[in-house]
């Protein structure tokens, strides 16, 4: 695959050792120095990674090393656990959840290397030149389907992507409007249908204004994917680019793109990363946005690019441009599943067909603002992929090379992760509170075997993903998906065809701070998890001879407590009263107040409105107090950009500085005409660069112990407000239910 990578002979030699390893005697003392020098060799080329640049050719080389040393300590472990430590002799009850235990292990496992095979050797593309004089240039259709977002979400969209860096003749964009179909206008009940006839009206003066077209269908049918595909029938571009209605695309996302169709016939897909401008809910109410790397980002900045060095990089529904040709062969979008994207990947690849990916943010997005929208996503992703792995299994389809089906397997399996996660929950309390007995083994083999292991896991995921994923945050992030995946994974097993397209909401505005009606589960593992960890205590009091499995074992439910306490923070759902995405900015202006220019910075901004800061500190004091003077009257100001370009805005909130030092400004934008928004949208979201920078403000690694106190804060802070908040409400029901008794009880005594 790669160059730098031994042959296949040499792969197969170097297991040789890695199984004499594994099988070898050793006493306690023996393997407690072999482990620990292994992960201390390990840690010593994690180390050697961060100074080594991102191209070097000793990379590959500490990443084939890291392989190779992780996986002994891993092989090691399991090796022992199966042969040594599985608690058949305390009966029943211990064996099975011993048994059960090990299978989440061995889950954990396969998983574990899974991540090494995927990030063994991303693939790095850069864009392919474009020259946009060619008159032999592919047409491309723009598809943006929407169903029922507000049409305030789609008009930036709209705006940015009929701007494009592209020949005007050349591409088309289309609104493909699933909330104005006929079947919608047609609805028995009037409200409905009047809402549906507005909501078309209002989308066709859209893009009858932006130069876009306008197109709907008869009927609801296949959701997304058949919405595509009727507009497959009405349209004929070579390429088409899929957005979705709240994915702006910057200006230069064509000329990124459509060269990689020119340079080989047989491409199918091209899909670059979703960059999110918004937070998500675990982002914004454990306040960590802007802060820590975006979920999204290890999946799409190291996941991808290492799927498409196996040719397996997959369509993600949006973002992405695919060849109108092979979509025809395949019968279009696939719709046998909720995850049409990866379902069609998956039939395009089978007639021969390639895939690639480009690592260049060219989107800016909306994450789902509530707990609620964020499961419906997750949800409709773990069902469709495990639907893909059941009624399409890759194992059975032609033309995959091995690698092929074997990661299309790991896209279904993967989502085991909220069965394992909810399981091992239960594990602690199984041990300290009801005495099973899951592991036959003594304090000095859990160091000498599991310690190793566990390091090399959280070493191992620093070397991979530190600059896009926390430590402990994977946790938080599963902790919140486990009870409501698992139970779509079930549903899925019970009946594969049995889901239904659910559209996550996006755009929504939160007036107050309010507990998600889906916490109640929460709550119960909290409680239990807090009386395993009481238990241990009287365990430790108890039986002096167990301290070490005991210690062992609180250890890991009082990670569990603290990975719950986060959750329960993520669903206390905070304020949310922006009505459109920000980006960053970093742009210099000029700033007119009463006809007096003053210096300032542009630090975010929107379709709406824009963020400027102004210094005053180069000021003497009397032309400091009359320009404070000046802002604090003034409500329209002036600004003009490096370009030349002048808009004129309102100011809507002030924001003093200590001492009055710095100013911020938030300003909304008054429009002389639509240029006017077509260029505040494209300096917000027009600049591809940009949104790279803003990125890597993020990619900011933290170290394991820092992060996981980080979390620590944040759990105990943010999971006190909910339990404060559930609180005050029960002493409030239970006040106004005393009153109602006393005020009953006068009246009895009155009558």
């Amino acid at each position: 695959m790669a160059s730098a990578w031994p042959s296949g002979f040499w792969w197969l030699l170097s297991l040789l050792p890695l199984a004499i390893f594994v099988s070898l005697p050793l006493s306690e003392e023996g393997q407690t120095t072999i482990a620990f020098a292994l992960l201390g060799a390990l840690s010593l080329s994690y180390f050697w990674r961060l100074r080594l640049p991102k191209d070097s050719v000793l990379l590959p080389w500490l990443r084939l090393f890291l392989v190779f040393t992780s996986l002994a300590l891993a092989l090691r472990y399991f090796y022992w656990r199966a042969t040594e430590t599985l608690p058949f002799g305390y009966g029943l009850a211990s064996s099975l959840a011993g048994l059960l235990l090990f299978a989440v292990e061995i889950y954990g496992f396969v998983t574990f290397v899974f991540g090494h095979f995927i990030n063994a050797q991303p693939l790095q593309r850069t864009p392919l030149p474009c020259d946009l004089a060619d008159p032999a240039l592919p047409t491309v259709d723009v598809f943006v389907p929407t169903y029922n977002e507000d049409p305030s979400v789609l008009r930036p969209t709209i705006l940015a992507a009929t701007q494009m860096l592209y020949p005007k003749d050349r591409f088309t964009v289309w609104i493909l409007d699933d909330g104005g179909t006929e079947q919608k206008c047609k609805d028995k009940d009037p409200v409905k249908a009047a809402a549906a006839h507005r909501r078309a009206r209002e989308l066709q003066d859209m893009a009858a204004e932006l130069g876009a077209r306008y197109l709907t269908r008869a009927r609801n049918e296949h959701a997304k994917a058949g919405n595509l595909n009727h507009a497959l029938t009405k349209t004929s571009g070579t390429l088409v680019l899929v957005l979705d209605c709240d994915h702006i695309p910057t200006r230069d996302f064509l000329v990124n793109t459509v060269p990689f169709f020119r340079n080989d016939p047989k491409l199918f897909l091209l899909q670059t990363p979703h960059n999110f401008v918004t937070p998500d809910p675990v982002e914004r109410n454990l306040k960590i946005f802007r802060e820590t790397p975006a979920e999204n980002e290890l999946f799409y900045t190291v996941m991808q690019p290492g799927l498409d060095f196996w040719g397996t990089s997959f369509f993600c529904g949006s973002a992405a441009v695919l060849r109108r040709e092979a979509l025809d062969r395949v019968g279009g979008i696939a719709g046998q599943t909720i995850t049409e994207d990866a379902e069609t990947t998956l039939d395009a690849i089978g007639l021969g067909y390639r895939t690639a990916y480009l690592n260049r943010p060219m989107v800016s997005g909306l994450q789902p603002e509530t707990y609620s929208g964020l499961i419906v996503q997750r949800v409709r992703w773990g069902q469709g992929m495990l639907q893909i792995f059941l009624l399409k299994n890759p194992w059975l389809q032609k033309n995959l090379h091995f690698v092929q089906r074997l990661l299309y397997t790991n896209f279904a399996t993967y989502w085991g992760f909220a069965v394992a996660r909810l399981l091992l929950f239960f594990a602690p309390p199984a041990y300290l509170i009801f005495g099973l007995d899951l592991c036959d083994t003594t304090a000095g083999q859990l160091l000498a075997y599991a310690g190793p292991y566990y390091l090399a896991s959280l070493v191992s995921t620093q070397f991979y993903y530190r600059e896009v994923r926390w430590p402990f945050i994977s946790q938080v992030y599963e902790t919140i998906q486990s009870i409501y995946v698992t139970q779509g994974i079930f549903r899925v097993l019970r009946r594969p065809r049995s889901p239904s397209f659910q559209v996550t909401p996006k755009g929504e505005r939160l007036d107050s701070h309010f507990i998600s009606s889906l916490s109640r589960p929460f709550y119960l593992l909290l409680a239990i998890t807090t009386a395993s960890l009481v238990a241990g205590v009287w365990r430790w009091q108890a039986s002096p001879s167990m301290h070490g499995a005991i210690a062992f074992v609180m250890i890991w439910a009082t990670l569990d407590l603290l990975f719950l306490l986060a959750a329960l923070g993520v669903l206390y759902e905070k304020p949310q009263r922006r009505s459109e995405p920000r980006a960053w900015l970093d742009e210099e202006l000029v700033l007119w107040v009463e006809g007096r220019p003053f210096r300032a910075r542009a630090s975010d901004g929107s379709r709406l409105g824009i963020g400027v800061d102004i210094g005053f500190s180069e000021l003497d004091a009397a032309t400091r107090r009359r320009a404070l003077d000046l802002f604090h009257q003034a409500a329209i100001v002036t600004l003009r950009f490096a370009d030349g370009k002048v808009l004129q805005a309102r100011i809507e909130n002030r924001q003093w500085g200590p001492r009055k030092q710095h100013l911020h400004l938030g300003l909304a934008y008054r429009f002389a005409n639509i240029q006017d928004e077509r260029y505040a949208v494209d300096l917000a979201f027009g600049d591809s660069a940009r949104l790279q920078e803003n990125l890597d403000r993020r990619h900011q690694g933290k170290s394991i112990l820092g992060a996981l106190a980080h979390i620590a804060v944040l759990a105990v802070i943010e999971g006190s407000k909910n339990l404060w908040w559930q609180l005050r409400n029960l002493w409030d029901l239970a006040y106004g239910a005393m009153g109602r008794t006393l005020r009953h009880g006068k009246t009895k005594e009155l009558t």
